[in-house]
């Protein structure tokens, strides 16, 4: 309609698109699905205005659980760019090679996957910035549900805050629940004390321990800590010691019972699990 006056390439400029873009969709036709959709541009904005920290996927999810409509993350995504909004952007982390050391087997040597709940469980510690000094969190991670099982804060990084997320943990799953079960750490000197091997063995868990220097071994934890500072601490600019629990607490529950996750059928992990281990124990 305006090509008289203005070149395509600035239209096109002007409107957020390429110019080959443009082209092959008048090849195709102008097909109706390449066109904008407001009902699409809605929903997708309606589910990012209700909570800014989902991304492109987190949103297609959305919509197809309270719509029952099925996107592709690129349909979200092109309606997120032309509202020029998006997610929060994580920071990728260094990759290490794995280097042998320590009596303790790496039992997983990066093999996440597991056939059922309360079979492979990741722990670790991070810290936490707040504006009057450091927190600590440890926490439990189940690699099938991908579910915080445990997790505890503390001003201290000590060996009491790693035996209160552990006995947390053993305490809210039953054995039989958690027969042959994996524990996975870093070699940090709170998971190599011998209280801290005494009471996996005592409960019957087997422990493992990441290379020396490879985050990467423990994986599925890092990627919860990331999660919890992208998604929540570093969204606070009044973080303070004496509420960060509580903050932690309220994004955990979210985390838990809300916030879908793509590799678990899109399911929210308390779901997923509740959903298999009905059917383990009845």
């Amino acid at each position: 309609m305006l090509r008289n006056r203005y070149s395509v390439l600035s239209l096109c400029k002007t409107l957020g698109c390429s110019k080959s873009g443009y082209y092959d969709w008048i090849k195709l036709g102008r097909p109706k699905h390449k066109s904008f959709d407001k009902a699409i541009n809605d929903q997708v904005m309606e589910r990012y205005n209700i909570d800014n920290r989902w991304g492109i996927e987190s949103i297609r999810m959305q919509i197809k659980k309270v719509y029952g409509i099925c996107l592709t993350n690129k349909t979200v995504y092109r309606y997120m760019r032309i509202n020029g909004v998006q997610s929060i952007i994580r920071k990728k982390t260094k990759k290490y090679s794995r280097v042998p050391h320590h009596d303790i087997p790496n039992l997983l040597q990066r093999n996440f996957n597991t056939h059922a709940p309360n079979k492979k469980w990741s722990i670790d510690i991070s810290y936490l910035f707040c504006r009057d000094g450091l927190s600590y969190i440890c926490a439990i991670k189940d690699m099938y549900d991908k579910s915080i099982v445990a997790w505890s804060i503390s001003k201290y990084i000590d060996r009491k805050l790693v035996m209160n997320t552990l006995n947390q943990a053993i305490e809210l799953t039953p054995l039989e629940q958690r027969q042959k079960l994996i524990l996975h750490s870093d070699q940090g000197w709170h998971f190599t004390h011998y209280l801290y091997v005494k009471t996996l063995k005592k409960h019957e868990i087997t422990q493992s321990i990441s290379s020396k220097g490879s985050s990467v071994d423990n994986a599925p934890i890092e990627s919860f800590f990331s999660a919890l500072k992208t998604e929540c601490i570093y969204l606070y600019k009044k973080l303070y010691t004496y509420n960060v629990e509580t903050i932690v607490k309220e994004y955990i529950l979210y985390y838990n019972n809300e916030r879908l996750q793509k590799k678990i059928k899109e399911l929210a992990p308390s779901q997923f699990r509740k959903q298999v281990l009905s059917t383990l124990f009845i």
